[in-house]
């Protein structure tokens, strides 16, 4: 009997030791956690070629396993967070009362602002607390490899102008005089850099359209992909039909590309030769048929009652020749 009390008391003995370092283990775990949080870096680079580098771009963090530790001041939906410009921020401290892992996704929200270019990964965070290491943290890509950091990168473009915006002055063509048909002139809208914007079906900076008789045109709208100051100028071609005397004016088109609100915005000023705002392209061309001019039927029914009234002209001078020529012989 003493015997089998002994070894029951051994028994309880070696249970009570065991359960007293099991809970000290869990309580060196718990401190390990509580004394090595993880602060977890978050990183971003911000492009920038305006307005300014220090713009400020909205982060979430947010647990996909329930139970997840997270930095103070999470809501139901994650923790909220900002950067501005190029820097980084430390997210925690997340402490891990007990082992195990645990998973989170951070994402950039985009803002919305024209010109923005918004970073779209999202990462996934994989923390693993083990009962006698350190936490493990692995960062993993949209496709799931691994990355080294997480990192967002940003950058700023102002959006191309609004082709339906532009001014577009009409081409006026006016024909004075009296042609017999309608001839066809050609009109020019050449860029003073060939590179430069131009509307559809130019070629190497030069735009041609063509009016018959007298009418209006349009050379066409482009858009504009960066700001700066851009110079054209509009002109007739002297195709050199017989009969006609071209306009020689030659109109300036200045445009003026800023940016505003990360927009692209082009101001024109449309001016003639001596420098003056006008709100179209006009030409006029004089028509007169002299001996190059080509025959019309007008210039041929002139003709035509010319000469008839010229041989009345010899004819009745032929008749009053021939009557006093008779009258002087019967006077003999």
């Amino acid at each position: 009997m003493n015997r089998i009390l002994k070894t029951k008391k051994r028994r309880l003995l070696c249970a009570a030791i065991l359960l007293v370092a099991a809970l000290a283990a869990g309580a060196s775990v718990s401190a390990r956690a509580a004394d090595n949080p993880l602060m977890l870096t978050v990183r971003q680079v911000f492009v920038a070629a305006s307005p300014s580098a220090d713009d400020t771009f909205t982060y979430r963090l947010r647990p996909l396993d329930a139970g997840s530790p997270m930095p103070a001041g999470s809501t139901a939906e994650g923790y909220t967070f900002t950067i501005a410009g190029t820097g980084s921020t430390k997210l925690g401290p997340l402490a891990f009362s007990r082992s195990g892992g645990f998973r989170y996704e951070i994402f950039q929200i985009p803002g919305g602002k024209p010109g923005y270019t918004y970073d779209k990964r999202k990462y996934i965070i994989e923390v693993y607390a083990g009962a006698a290491s350190n936490v493990e943290l692995i960062v993993l890509n949209t496709d799931g490899a691994k990355a080294e950091a997480v990192e967002f990168r940003n950058t700023y473009g102002a959006l191309p102008s609004d082709p339906a915006l532009m001014e577009d002055p009409p081409v006026k063509k006016t024909v004075s005089g009296n042609p017999g048909r309608s001839s066809v002139f050609t009109f020019t809208l050449t860029a003073r850099d060939a590179s430069d914007p131009m509307p559809e079906g130019s070629v190497n900076g030069v735009k041609t359209i063509q009016i018959t008789g007298s009418g209006e045109g349009n050379f066409g709208t482009w858009r504009y992909d960066k700001a700066g100051t851009y110079y054209y100028t509009a002109a007739e071609a002297n195709t050199g039909e017989a009969g006609y005397t071209y306009d020689t004016a030659v109109y300036h088109i200045t445009d003026t590309v800023t940016e505003r609100g990360g927009l692209l915005v082009a101001s024109r000023v449309v001016a003639n030769g001596l420098n003056k705002p006008v709100t179209a392209l006009t030409f006029i061309n004089k028509y007169s048929a002299g001996k190059d001019g080509p025959k019309t039927g007008d210039d041929m029914s002139k003709t035509f009652y010319t000469i008839l009234f010229a041989a009345g002209c010899v004819s009745a001078t032929c008749a009053a020749v021939y009557l006093i020529a008779s009258g002087k012989r019967k006077v003999k």
